[in-house]
């Protein structure tokens, strides 16, 4: 079922806009749902439960400007495209990366369990680091700090200690991309710095997705700061990455389900983020490419604010 998902994201986001007078489905392909239909169980009506798409309140409102250079937006329940601006174009992801990361960390034999320590080949020298050489954490806390602060050097530890060499663990990152059908997705260092780390807006939704299914991605990535203490009693302050924690989006009735933030000097700055209403609705959006640090999160929030406000949920 998953795939399924996966694979019509990917084929929605190839396509044109609907035109108006025409079911979006139908556009692409696809039958039109139909009405959930009832059944009598025990003399008691029960609706089939069949996720439909919010329906566009006018077809003439196609959404807002924005500075990404791909832009996508899906209904996390049905798989539904509400928005899509080049979404199929391949680009650098950053540390947008680390969703992929964190995924084969727990599917690897060591897990989470155990501490980790720090070494000298876990550091570069293209970013600031966060942590020392030596020091040692609980690998639960090294991936919360990893999703929060997007700390580059736990991306390298955990690929380091993972019981693969590092070209395995790559290697597994994009062998996982596969599996999820998510064919524009490409690895090549478990930190993002490289800037063929790549794929496009659609298939970083869906990759998404998948990640907030795993408590342990999802409960970090749902924190706006941590304390990182290592074995000797050293603190650590890692505050989130992604400002859109502190907005009306993160305050009821609104809330932040997860999201990761990216950015390289060469290839502009991303967010991909997933969202719920008060009425339960959720939706995700993937920005690329913006060319500006503070851009990205308004056109993700201005372009979250506007699928809730212009779709109907049923």
């Amino acid at each position: 079922m998953l795939n399924s998902l996966f694979a019509l994201l990917a084929a929605l986001s190839l396509a044109p806009a609907p035109s108006i007078g025409i079911h979006p489905m139908q556009m692409y392909g696809l039958s039109v749902p139909v009405e959930p239909q009832l059944v009598r169980v025990a003399e008691v009506d029960v609706a089939e439960k069949i996720n439909l798409p919010p329906n566009k309140k006018d077809l003439n409102d196609l959404g807002i400007k924005h500075s990404g250079k791909s832009a996508f937006v899906a209904d996390v329940k049905s798989a539904g495209v509400l928005y899509a601006y080049k979404a199929h174009d391949v680009r650098s992801i950053a540390s947008l990366t680390k969703l992929m990361t964190a995924l084969v960390v727990l599917e690897s034999e060591v897990g989470l369990e155990g501490d980790i320590t720090l070494v000298r080949e876990d550091f570069d020298r293209e970013s600031r680091a966060v942590l020392r050489i030596g020091d040692t954490i609980p690998r639960k806390d090294a991936l919360r700090a990893l999703m929060v602060g997007s700390v580059n050097e736990l991306g390298n530890a955990f690929a380091r200690t993972s019981g693969m060499t590092r070209a395995e663990f790559i290697e597994k990152m994009n062998k996982k991309a596969g599996e999820l059908d998510l064919d524009s997705l490409h690895f090549v260092d478990p930190t993002g710095l490289d800037e063929e780390n790549k794929g496009s807006a659609a298939d970083i939704a869906a990759l998404l997705t998948v990640a907030i299914r795993k408590a342990e991605i999802r409960d970090a990535m749902q924190e706006s700061s941590l304390i990182l203490t290592t074995k000797v009693a050293w603190q650590y302050t890692i505050d989130t990455t992604n400002l859109l924690m502190f907005s009306y989006l993160n305050k009821a009735p609104y809330r932040i389900i997860g999201a990761k933030t990216g950015s390289l000097p060469t290839t502009g700055y991303n967010l991909a983020q997933v969202t719920r209403n008060g009425d339960g609705d959720e939706v995700v959006t993937v920005l690329l490419g913006s060319n500006n640090h503070f851009a990205r999160y308004d056109d993700v929030k201005a372009l979250t604010a506007w699928v809730f406000d212009a779709y109907t949920w049923r």
